[in-house]
This record gives C-alpha cells, structure tokens and sequence, in this order.
C-alpha cells in the first residue's frame, strides 16, 4: 500500500483503526468518526487477545482528546523563580517562535558539548523519537526513563531477573494449560500487562475444574476474590517466601525436575572454590560430572548421557575441585525453612509447607504434551509477580528467587508454566532464546560500560544492570558533589509529571531546580511543566502517527497508530518536532543520524532474518513527518501485510507454540540456574571502582551497599523500610486498577469520565485500614486521619476493611495535583508518593528499584500522634 492510498479521503462517517496509549498495554482499537470528530472508541475485534475488548481507560480517551484543559499552545516563562506555589509568568508564543529558541539552544549546547542535553520522561508508545534524537544529537543522557518516575512505576528487579533467566521482560502463567497458579504482587486480570486479554484468559481458567490459582498479596486485589486461596503477606517479604518454598521443594519433599535441570540449566556444571565453573584444559568449556564414567566431561560432550550428569557432590578434577551449581543451590536453601520465613512474611510455617507441596505436586514433572503434533513437557503449575515484588529495595533477589521456583519444578518455558513476554518494538516474536557463552542464553539486558567520571546523568556507570535509572538523575543533578558526575545544562522532558510520581516530591522539585534550562513537552500544565523554562503541547494518542509491537504477552506483530482526527489547534506532535530540529541541525542522515538511530530500536532483538538483512529505511533519506517515517517502516518491515496493516491497524497474529514452549523456544541454549554471569558483573565492577578510586571521589556512594547483591544465588536481605524507627508501626502501600494502572500515571485525575467513574468506588481515593486494627487503634471508619512516614505525611479519610493486611494501610497512588489542568484538585488523599524515602539508600542496591512502600503511623487529623491538638 503506497503513500497515496494511506492518505484517500475519508468518507464522512467512518472507523479508523489505530491502538490505544492510555497506559502501555497498547490495545488495538477502532475510533468511529463522523465528519472529522471522533463519537466513540472501542476494542478492534480483529485482534486475537483482546477480541475487541477494551478497559474504561481507552473508552474514555476521546476526553482526554477533547479536553478543555488541554494546553493548546507554546508557553514561554517569564518569572525566572520556580516553584510549585510560583506563577511562572507564562507567555504565548507561536509554534515558529518557539522551534526558533529550540534550535539555537540545542545549536549551542551542541557546539559546546553535546552530553549537557539529556532527554527523558516516558510519551507513552512515542518515546523512540526523543531517544533516537538524543543519540544522533550525540549525546549519552538520552533514554526513555530518564529523569522519568519509570524506574518507580515500573518492575526493574522483575525486569532484570527474568531476562537474566530466560530473556523475559516478566514472567506469566500460561493459564490456558494451568492447574495451579500462585500469583504474587500482581494484580492479574486488572493492571497486569494486557490486562484486557487476562481478564477473558483468567476467566476461561476459573472454570476449568482442574485449576487452582492462590494470591498472595497485602491488599486482596479483584483477582484475589476471584481466587480459590488469598495469603495476605507483609509487604516487601515476598522473597522470604519464595526462598522458604525451594527449601521445601528441595529438602522436604524432594521434588524438582532434574532432567530438566540437567538438560535446559547450568545445574550441571561444575564450580570451583572462586564461585566460577570448572573448565577443560584444551576447550575452555566448563566441566560437568559423567557420573557413569565417573570422570568430568566438556558439558556439551555429545558422548553423555544427560541422565548421568551429576546434580549432587563434590568431584576432583584436572582443573581443580568442583560442586555442581545444583548442589550449591541445595546447601544454600538450607537456611530458609518456612520456620525462619514465617516471622518475616507473616505467614505460617504449615500455610507455607502447603503452599510449595501444592505447587510441586500440580507440576506434573515427568508428563508431556501434543499441541499442534508436537510434543512438549507438560508442567502445569507455576509462580509469577510483578510490580508487588519489584517495588522494593530488594526486588532483583525477590524476583529472581520466584524465578529458580520455575526452573527447578521445569515449568519456565513449559506447558501450563511460566510463560514469557518479550519486548514490544519487534516486528515479530524470536523464534528463540539468543545463543551467549558457555551455552547458556544470551542476556538482552548487558551491564553498562563503566567510565569515571560517569557521562549519564542516571550514572548506570555504577549499575550497571539497572534498567530504569531515570529517578536517580534528580538527585545527581541536584548534588553532583556526591556522584562524581556533570550536570546537564538542558532537559527535555516528554510526557509523565515526576514531580507526582516520582519517589518524592522533593527529590524531584530539588533535581528541576538545578537545570538551567528545561523544556517539557506534555499534554497538560501540569507539577512538572511548573519548573519548565518553555513549555510545548503535544498531540494525543489520537492525532498520532506511529508503530509499536504489542505488549499482550499472546501476540507477535505490528500495529500501528494513525490520526483517528486531524490534531487540534494546530498542536504538533512531538516526532515531527524532533524530526524538524533534526533537518535544522543536520543529523537527520547517515550512519549516526535520526533515522539509522530509529532502524535500530526497531530491529533490537526482535526482526526477523529476511528484515535483519534489509536496511528498514534508506539512511540517506531525510524525512520529514512521522507518517512519513512509519509508512516506511510497515512497507519494510510487513511488505506482505501492508494493505491490510493500515485497513485493520495491525497484522497481529497469536504467537505459536514453537516460540511459545520448550524445548524449541530455547534453540538449545541453557538457562542459568546458577548465575556467575552475575557475579561477574559484580566482580568487574568491584575492580572498575577500584581501578578508579570512585568512592573516594564520590562520597555519596557506600561501596558496602553498592556489591550488596552480586551473588550468582539469591539470597534473602530486607527492605530498606525494616530500617525505620519503631514509631512508624504499620506499612502502607498503593497499587494499581484497571482505572489507573502504570503508564495512565495520573489519569483518572485529568480524566472527568473517569474520576466520575473512580469517585464512585467507596474504596479508590480512600485510606484502607483492617477494621481490626482500626478499633486497636481507637479509629473510626470515614474519620479523618494523618497518615504520616519519617518523610512526609498525608491526609484522608478512612475506610475500614477485611480485605488488606492488619499490619497495613493502603491508598491510591499518582494523586494530590496541584494545578487548575487537574479535575481531581483538592481531591482524595494527597500525594502519597510524600510517605516515600528518596536517594540511594531507598533504591535497589543493584537495579536502583525504588522503594515504593513506606513505614507510617496513622492518627486523627488535627492530633499529634501523642494525642494532642495540633494547630492547623
């Protein structure tokens, strides 16, 4: 299909077919149009996961398109004090104008020194073209996480720990085939990737009679009524249960799958006294134990038998003495019974026992399965989690503990196991995990070059496996004294308001205030724009053009969004800005240019072998507008699905069991059950900071911290909130919903049909207490009360509950706006991300996860908590 049909007009009363961006799920939808305005938006029903279904967020984004408050113009600052109670002056300006001050700042900056840009915040499904203009600008403070509240909203430990396991971004039941399915910090059905299309997979599922699926979370989520089992747990210790459940599985009641182990792991392999493996003389290969021979062999000697490779002892080699990782897994769970976990989790010893005999024994170790004439191991029981464990201080070893539970009962990759979801700007699904060293898989996610002084403003230079960094480049900027870094002299921010969802207000508020120059790209006047230098409107999702993946864990394709409605007052999208300053400023073209820089995150890990052949788009060429792009780009990458890609918005298509399942899905590449990847990572680092002398250079760092977690097992350590004083006896957290899940940040607050929506939920802009506790505590339900932290405090009213743990309070997260563009002003129970620590003792010691829990007292508002009136 060429440009010309892409652009025939319009009959008057029409569908268009693009995909949603109210949060980053991404669900294809038709927008019915008549006469140039949009009436109604609804699921498309070509689509195989979602089947035409949508959740009330992409109803209700034609508000959000035709929103009154929608900045409509340029704004330039006048008042050069910043602050959140600051009227900044604002003056309109024309697009021209505005584009004009654009060019000669970024010119300069350029000419001076290109790495004092950053660009950052998170455009939903649109954040390529500010990451693809910062890298051909040439500068190294350039992500879609940067100075961004991604690396608080989102799953760094879940994301790190399952690509380092087996290449998955998260790890999720394959209910179609479950018969058990423990679901931990995830609120499965709800906000829990492709929420749409697990709201209809998890109903098929519960009528099934053979399936059983347990959640364990603090606050009983809609999934946990739905469950045949809640386990409420204390939040931030879901990696206690987790190493308590392998101890049972491993000690108590001896299951696991060792073929599996010895054929799909590194289980095998013989490590030596350095904690790395044991390697032939001639090869370099490392060693496993012929247990029929008695000898040790090169791991891929095709002369063993798999059966006979030694899970269990202690062997002498030519090389040295070795344990097979499995063994050193063994004897590590030796200290985790479900007696050490229950006073930590809160939950019983017995419940635990139950929990992991149930799980083992649903897993059917040994069974197989025919799909499509193939066969495939048959292991229908698996644990999955996201952001309930990946939101704390020690979520990389809680995750990656939840992980080893897959791959020892064999279910990661199997049959009614742990599934995979990988990426979402691939053309289409890898037909396998990516071959890395030793014959294990290759890890998407490789550490972070070190360089001192450190050139990211995030500086991942010192982590390297952080996936989102974004939050910490506030408090570089702010104190660069501390880090050994250089302040950056511009920002451009596009999309997200960090000042609201960031790890505290006034981390974020401290790192604006340092930049000399901010520019922030946004829909709205929002916190954020309030310390923005100038201030450019963005278009919606619905006066778009551009292509993504889709993040439905069951799909592989593209889908591309197009303008459902010309854009509205003359607003710009974002792309063609950047793509317009990349013509003015000469970096459109070549090797390094916007558009080569574009091709490659197309094609990161996910084209296939015809695409990865061809050049996607000519780099030569200059283009000019976003459609222009993306119109090249499907005739590329999709030449056999062109015509139909823009008639129905995608060729999405369900992915097939071969890219869904083992053994195929692995291309005969191992998993590591026993990680030294990641003790080497650890180790390098160790030297790289001594090499360096960082630490006496960057005082801000504690080294003891920093190689906290470079072990090649997981091992239990607490939450930074266990570290609060007594006082603060209760924990508090907030969660997502359908209404208001990540990406939506702050949605339903900018959104009339959707607060109207929300209000009317007793529970959404309310504090959550027990009712147990409540009464202890002397409390009345719909009281006013303070909920306050060692950092911040709040304000609401009350609600009490059966459905959240009694040491718990919970409330809605991404509130308390501040400015007039919000309807929810004034409104629920403040920002609660002012209960939150800030810096790096409240980020994860290796991904830099921020802590998203809090430890709080709770009292009526008016008293101190001693009991006395305070002044208001």
């Amino acid at each position: 299909m060429n440009a010309a049909n892409v652009s025939a007009p319009a009959p008057a009363d029409h569908w268009v077919p693009s995909h949603c961006s109210m949060c980053y799920h991404g669900c294809p939808i038709r927008a019915h149009v008549r006469d140039g305005v949009l009436l109604k938006i609804e699921g498309n029903p070509t689509t195989p996961a979602t089947r035409g279904r949508l959740c009330p967020k992409g109803n209700a984004g034609a508000m959000r398109l035709y929103d009154p408050k929608r900045l409509k113009v340029p704004l330039r600052r006048t008042n050069p004090e910043k602050g959140l109670d600051v009227d900044p002056g604002w003056e309109e300006i024309s697009w021209d104008e505005a584009l004009d001050i654009l060019e000669g700042k970024l010119r300069a900056i350029r000419d001076t020194d290109p790495n004092l840009l950053a660009l950052g915040g998170f455009n939903t499904h649109s954040w390529h073209w500010g990451n693809a203009f910062g890298l051909s600008f040439g500068t190294s403070n350039t992500a879609k996480n940067l100075f961004s509240a991604m690396g608080h909203m989102c799953g760094n430990g879940a994301h790190t720990a399952g690509e380092m396991i087996h290449n998955s971004m998260n790890t999720h039941p394959d209910l179609e085939y479950a018969e058990f399915t423990m679901v931990v910090g995830a609120a499965l059905g709800e906000a829990y990737q492709g929420a749409v299309a697990y709201g209809r997979i998890l109903g098929d599922a519960r009528a099934r009679e053979r399936f059983k699926l347990v959640v364990v979370d603090p606050q009983q989520s809609r999934a946990a009524a739905m469950a045949d089992e809640w386990v409420p747990i204390r939040p931030a210790t879901d990696g206690a249960l987790f190493m308590a459940m392998m101890h049972v599985l491993v000690h108590e009641a001896d299951i696991y799958d060792a073929r599996y182990l010895r054929v799909h792991t590194n289980a095998a392999y013989l490590i030596g006294a350095d904690g790395y493996p044991l390697r032939h003389a001639g090869s370099g290969k490392p060693l496993t134990w012929d247990q029929a021979l008695g000898e040790a062999r090169e791991f891929d000697d095709p002369a063993i038998d798999p059966d006979q490779a030694a899970l269990l002892g202690r062997f002498q080699t030519p090389v040295g003495e070795g344990r097979p990782g499995f063994q050193l897994l063994h004897d590590h769970l030796r200290q985790y019974p479900p007696e050490w976990a229950e006073p930590i989790t809160g939950i019983p010893a017995a419940d635990i026992r139950r929990l992991a005999n149930e799980l083992g024994q649903a897993a059917h170790i040994g069974e197989t399965i025919e799909i499509d004439g193939r066969t495939y191991p048959y292991r229908p029981a698996s644990v999955s989690g996201y952001r309930g464990l990946s939101t704390h201080t020690n979520a990389l070893h809680t995750s990656w503990a939840m992980e080893l539970i897959n791959v020892l009962i064999g279910s990661t990759r199997a049959v009614g196991g742990a599934r995979a979801w990988i990426g979402t700007m691939m053309p289409e699904t890898p037909a396998t995990t990516l071959p890395g060293p030793d014959g294990l898989i290759f890890t998407p996610f490789q550490p972070h070059p070190f360089s001192f002084p450190p050139r990211m403003s995030s500086i991942p230079e010192y982590f390297p496996v952080a996936f989102d960094a974004g939050l910490l480049a506030f408090e570089t900027q702010a104190h660069p004294e501390k880090y050994g870094n250089t302040p950056i002299a511009m920002l451009i921010n596009e999309g997200g308001n960090p000042v609201l969802t960031g790890q505290n207000p006034r981390s974020a508020i401290a790192g604006l205030k340092a930049i000399p120059y901010m520019v922030d790209i946004t829909l709205y006047v929002d916190e954020t724009a309030l310390f923005a230098d100038l201030v450019l409107p963005d278009a919606t999702y619905l006066e778009r053009y551009g292509w993504e993946g889709m993040w439905s864990v069951e799909d592989e394709g593209v889908q591309i969004q197009q303008p459902v409605v010309q854009p509205l007052y003359g607003i710009r999208h974002s792309a063609d800005v950047y793509i317009e300053l990349a013509n003015r400023l000469g970096f459109m073209t070549g090797p390094l240019g916007f558009s080569s820089f574009l091709n490659m995150m197309q094609m990161t890990g996910g084209a296939s072998e015809a695409v990865s052949r061809t050049a996607v788009n000519d780099i030569t060429r200059s283009y000019h507008s976003a459609r222009e792009y993306v119109e090249t780009y499907v005739r590329a990458v999709a030449p056999g699905d062109e015509e139909r890609i823009w008639q129905q918005g995608h060729n999405l298509r369900t992915k097939p069991p071969v890219k869904r399942y083992a053994p195929e899905c692995f291309g005969g590449h191992r998993i590591p059950l026993y990680s030294y990847w990641f003790k080497q990572v650890g180790d390098d680092l160790r030297r790289n900071m001594a090499a360096h002398d960082v630490f006496a250079k960057a005082p801000g760092l504690d080294p003891e911290r920093i190689f906290l977690e470079y072990a090649p097992l997981p091992f239990w350590h607490p939450s930074v909130l266990e570290s609060e004083a007594p006082e603060f006896d209760m924990y508090v957290i907030n969660w997502r919903t359908a209404l208001g899940g990540v990406g939506a940040g702050t949605l339903p607050a900018t959104n009339v049909w959707l607060l109207e929506a929300t209000e009317r939920d007793p529970y959404f802009t309310r504090i959550m207490i027990n009712s147990a506790t409540a009464r202890k505590k002397g409390l009345s339900d719909g009281a006013r009360v303070c909920v306050e932290s060692p950092h911040g405090r709040i304000e609401g009213t009350l609600k009490f509950t059966e459905t959240i743990h009694p040491e718990v309070l919970g409330t809605i997260g991404c509130w308390g706006h501040r400015t007039e563009a919000s309807v929810a002003r004034g409104r629920g129970p403040g920002n609660f991300n002012s209960l939150l620590g800030s810096g790096l003792q409240y980020m994860g010691p290796s991904t830099l996860q921020a802590e998203c829990a809090a430890r709080a007292k709770i009292y009526p508002a008016g008293m101190a908590p001693g009991g006395a009136q305070t002044s208001r």
